[in-house]
């Protein structure tokens, strides 16, 4: 009968060491991994961004006022309108610009913002507010 070969003590030794050093590198890289994972905290999709209670006047009054031309009795009423406007302290709009190809359809839209009243604003402090009102009759 024969025997197996004999391992030598050196190579079992080297053996042990490369598995221990393995197993110690995969236990700091997965400690990284999921230590940086706890620190940031994850996305929450269903988060809906808060709005103060003069924003959510503004966009109510917005919504009130602006709306389809239908009683315009001017043909094409149809495009695009992009208004830029701060809310002054009386709690008026005022427009800082206002774009569109369509004068009439600009003139309307600037017309209905006049209108807008979200209330005494005592900060007077508003950021610019950037809005693209799109005009297209529905099908």
């Amino acid at each position: 009968m024969s025997k197996a070969p004999a391992q030598y003590p050196e190579t079992k030794n080297l053996s042990i060491m490369k598995t221990l050093f393995t197993r110690t590198a995969l236990m700091l890289a997965a400690l990284l991994i999921f230590s940086a994972d706890h620190a940031m905290p994850p996305a929450d999709p269903l988060r809906v961004e808060v709005l103060s209670k003069q924003e959510r006047e503004l966009q109510t009054q917005i919504d009130r006022f602006i709306t389809y031309p239908l009683l315009e009795r001017k043909p094409n009423m149809d495009g695009n309108v992009e208004v830029s406007f701060v809310i002054n302290a009386a709690g008026k709009v005022e427009v800082i610009s206002a774009m569109s190809g369509n004068d009439d359809l600009r003139a309307y839209v600037l017309r209905k913002l006049s209108k807008v009243d979200i209330g005494e604003n005592p900060s007077g402090t508003w950021k610019i507010e950037h809005v693209r009102f799109v005009f297209r009759p529905e099908a």
